[in-house]
């Protein structure tokens, strides 16, 4: 028994198929939008956008505290 039957038979097991591949690729893309979208966010206002996650990061450890 030869093991290239094995190894293309696990290549098509994770291939995926077109719409999977879409869908994949659309979910990366919304990432990356919302990763710039923060980033420009910062970059126009970086006192703001450091008040805004030190309230949250506050209100975090608040719960955690109170366990």
């Amino acid at each position: 028994m030869s093991k290239k039957p094995i190894k293309s038979k696990k290549k098509e097991e994770t291939k995926l198929s077109r719409e999977e591949e879409l869908e994949r690729e659309n979910e990366l893309l919304r990432l990356e939008n919302a990763y710039l979208k923060k980033l420009r966010a910062f970059r126009e206002n970086p006192n703001a956008f450091h008040e805004k996650h030190k309230q949250r990061w506050h209100s975090n450890s608040k719960k955690k505290g109170s366990d």
